[in-house]
């Protein structure tokens, strides 16, 4: 996606007739929730029109974790999430709202939930790139958009990161159906496809691409660089941690002894980052023990087969079957700035010079291949990225209410005064 494309808008369209209709209501004195159970790229979750939701911040949590299945209040060691959608792993525990945006710089708002299968915490922060794939479809077949020929273009403003997200999907004689030709690493089978691409991605957490000021630290005795592209990682050659780097996820997330190190790394990296809560307030050290979703932390080696790197990446609790498209983006752009630990453990890849240009970088990971166009150039901050671009697919997996038992007294308030 080329950067000129930003300047596109979609063209909206009235909701049909049967999407008013799709809205909170009782059945047979039972609480029940529209939405759409999907999957983006390698992570699924649910997507809710924001107006659905109460406006209360409280009852909008209570209702997101009773659909997900985690706790209401604190925490539950080893809860699987059998009573809601979530499934476990946090590339499985996502809630995207989409609304309507006003103003002239984007068509739609997203705003991403991430939730943790034990834990009633909700983080309120992060955005996530592969489940941003699915927002297109979700817009198409509700109405908030009207397809174009031969094919439609939406911005995103994502509230959690205040990015801008660009997204292009193929349809043909401006038909909703979205054909289902393509293939991504870690999926089965061909989908409908999605180009995503982010505008002016770093320091979407932290406002620096390289928040503790430096290419390189030195944290719980290992060499690390810490950049904020898309989303803060911590990155880390795999030899100095005595891992060849292309070990199964299996095995990495049954080390203990690594995983326990890594926290140590990531811990002492998030506090020199400066990393901030969604209320502005600094992270403590516990804070970021605990974290589900920052900072993002990745161990790095040589490509093993026709990749540029080898990379294995955390959320940071657990290894990932294989690698988030933010992440991505932001080892990609590592890879391509001299004097980081990615640049130096790449192959075949020239480093960005002063003239900007677009560059693919090839990661290599336990799924196969994750591929991201990344557009930039040096300078006296270090870069300038104005986009990076890569491909998802999505699909639908069900539309339809999810019943919410046994709500609070103050939430069935809310759903018999918008079943009225």
């Amino acid at each position: 996606m080329s950067n000129n494309q930003a300047s596109i808008a979609v063209t909206h369209a009235p909701k049909p007739p049967g999407f008013e209709s799709f809205s909170p209501r009782l059945i047979h004195g039972v609480a029940h929730f529209p939405l759409y159970y999907m999957r983006g790229g390698t992570s699924t979750g649910v997507v809710i029109w924001e107006p659905h939701l109460p406006q209360s911040l409280e009852l909008k949590e209570e209702l997101i974790r009773r659909v997900m299945g985690v706790p209401v209040e604190g925490e539950t060691k080893g809860n699987k999430q059998i009573s809601g959608l979530g499934r476990g792993p946090a590339t499985s525990n996502k809630v995207f709202m989409l609304n309507t945006y006003e103003g002239p710089d984007a068509d739609l708002s997203s705003t991403l939930a991430q939730l943790a299968a034990d834990k009633s915490a909700i983080d309120w922060s992060v955005n996530c790139g592969n489940m941003s794939s699915a927002l297109p479809i979700y817009a198409l077949e509700t109405g908030l958009i009207q397809a174009q020929n031969p094919q439609t273009q939406l911005r995103i403003f994502n509230t959690n990161t205040k990015v801008i997200t660009d997204a292009r999907l193929r349809t043909p004689e401006g038909n909703l159906m979205v054909p289902a030709d393509t293939e991504i690493p870690g999926v089965m089978g061909e989908f409908p496809g999605v180009e995503l691409s982010l505008r002016q991605p770093i320091g979407a957490k932290t406002g620096k691409l390289f928040p503790t000021g430096h290419r390189k630290d030195v944290f719980a005795g290992v060499t690390v660089s810490c950049l904020d592209v898309a989303v803060p990682m911590v990155i880390v050659n795999a030899a100095e941690l005595g891992m060849l780097g292309d070990e199964t996820i299996e095995a990495l997330n049954q080390d203990h002894v690594l995983k326990a190190r890594l926290r140590e790394i990531w811990v002492e990296a998030g506090l020199k980052m400066g990393l901030k809560k969604r209320n502005g307030e600094l992270m403590t050290r516990t804070e970021l023990e605990n974290s589900e979703t920052v900072p993002k932390i990745c161990m790095v080696s040589p490509p093993k087969h026709a990749g540029h790197i080898t990379v294995r990446y955390f959320t940071p609790q657990s290894a990932h079957n294989s690698l988030a498209v933010t992440g991505g983006c932001c080892l990609a752009t590592a890879c391509l700035l001299p004097g980081t630990v990615a640049h130096e453990v790449a192959h075949d890849l020239q480093a960005f010079s002063n003239e900007e240009r677009e560059i693919v970088v090839d990661m290599e990971n336990p799924a196969g291949i994750l591929r991201a166009r990344i557009c930039g150039a040096l300078s006296d901050e270090g870069a300038s990225i104005p986009w990076a671009a890569y491909t998802r697919n999505t699909q639908v997996y069900m539309r339809g209410y999810m019943p919410i038992y046994a709500p609070s007294a103050e939430l069935m308030h809310f759903f018999k005064g918008a079943s009225n």
